[in-house]
């Protein structure tokens, strides 16, 4: 690999031991994909966030990093904690599980990242540009800057998106180059997507189907950022895909030679019902509702706000919406918060029922419009779901 005089200075150690480290943790996930550079970043979204995921040994790599006292060189904000930071006991969290928690969180801010804790940084004001190189590390969101937003980057692990985030640099291979960015798929959409949990099970069925495979969608007629972010959600969580087109609507898909693709398949409303039927799991009672996975944007909570109408959530069920502290703090957002609590809605912030350690501890049968939501809660047998639309499960749980 070439390394600029830089570069080198800063593998050797010129630049402090930490910098070292990392920047031969970049070089060595490039030399493995057979990059031959390092390229600058614009930013970076940090995972490895929460406890219940990166449990006590985060806390070494912190003190190698806190010794020499390192700083991030891009703009960089972190991905969903594993609690709402101010309602965390409302949530159930546990003491012990909180302070570690905002012991994570202090690392990162003293790092000079931006701690916005959430999966859907493009909602609240880092949206990326077309061509701009990212070290992106959350699976929806590395989906969404890829293909919504036509930037470009590869999913990066937690250590590997904030050592690029201090280095300023990331390895050039993967979707950072123009020639694995084009699809090999395309996919006729001949089914309705009318709703948020239709881009969803689409989004699952490909993923589960395709693993890994760039597609070319046909036949969708909206796409909504709230719809993208649902279906490119879904088939990163099912089948790691971190780049998709749509006809019509993506920024690269107009560039797409569709002449070369060979590979076509359709999307019917047998392969829909199949998705809904597999994540069909309750039987009895559920006493949970969970939406915002991705984050819930406002149009998603003015929806169930509207929806709601003069009703109240029904006794014996909680209905979570997750969602990011800034986007809530908005005075848009403030129209909606206090009536929705008021009638049983909950909005939670800085987390999601994915990375929290409360759902699958306390609570059994959940209901979601998600099928990444759906896909995560159900791998390891704790929990039952079913995936519905948001309008079906507003009818069901309230009176």
């Amino acid at each position: 690999m070439f390394l600029t005089k830089e570069q080198q200075m800063m593998l050797d150690g010129e630049y402090g031991f930490a910098i070292a480290k990392l920047t031969k943790l970049v070089v060595k996930i490039g030399e493995v994909n057979d990059a031959t550079k390092l390229i600058p970043i614009k930013n970076a979204q940090i995972a490895g966030v929460s406890y219940f995921t990166v449990g006590d040994p985060i806390f070494s790599f912190f003190n190698m990093l806190s010794k020499d006292k390192v700083k991030v060189s891009v703009p960089s904000w972190l991905n969903p904690a594993g609690m709402d930071m101010e309602r965390w006991e409302e949530m159930g969290v546990l003491e012990s599980f909180a302070d570690k928690q905002r012991r994570i969180i202090q690392h990162y801010k003293e790092m000079g990242i931006e701690t916005t804790l959430t999966c859907t940084p493009y909602l609240i004001g880092h949206q990326p540009k077309l061509g701009d190189h990212l070290a992106w590390s959350e699976s929806s969101a590395v989906s969404m800057a890829n293909a919504y937003y036509g930037a470009r980057t590869n999913r990066e692990g937690g250590p590997s998106s904030l050592a690029s985030a201090i280095i300023g640099y990331t390895a050039d291979y993967g979707l950072h180059k123009v020639e694995n960015r084009v699809p090999s798929i395309i996919v006729d959409v001949n089914t309705s997507t009318a709703n948020f949990s239709d881009f969803s099970a689409l989004g699952y069925w490909y993923g589960e189907k395709f693993h890994g495979v760039i597609p070319y969608f046909k036949g969708i007629k909206n796409t909504h950022i709230d719809q993208v972010k649902m279906l490119g959600a879904a088939m990163a969580a099912s089948g790691s895909v971190a780049h998709f087109h749509i006809e019509n609507h993506t920024p690269e898909a107009r560039k797409v030679d569709m002449n070369y693709i060979t590979n076509i398949v359709s999307f019917d409303e047998k392969d829909k019902k199949q998705v809904y039927d597999h994540f069909n799991q309750i039987k009895e009672d559920a006493n949970l509702v969970v939406i915002g996975c991705p984050h819930s944007s406002l149009e998603d909570i003015q929806y169930i706000h509207s929806t709601l109408g003069e009703k109240s959530i029904k006794e014996g069920i909680e209905f979570w919406i997750f969602s990011s502290q800034k986007l809530m703090q908005t005075d848009d957002a403030k129209k909606f918060l206090t009536n929705l609590e008021v009638k049983g809605v909950k909005i939670f912030t800085d987390t999601c029922m994915v990375v929290t350690p409360v759902i699958r501890r306390n609570y059994k049968n959940i209901l979601t419009n998600s099928a990444k939501a759906a896909f995560y809660l159900t791998r390891d047998g704790t929990n039952k779901v079913n995936l519905l639309s948001l309008f079906e499960i507003m009818e069901g749980v309230s009176e």
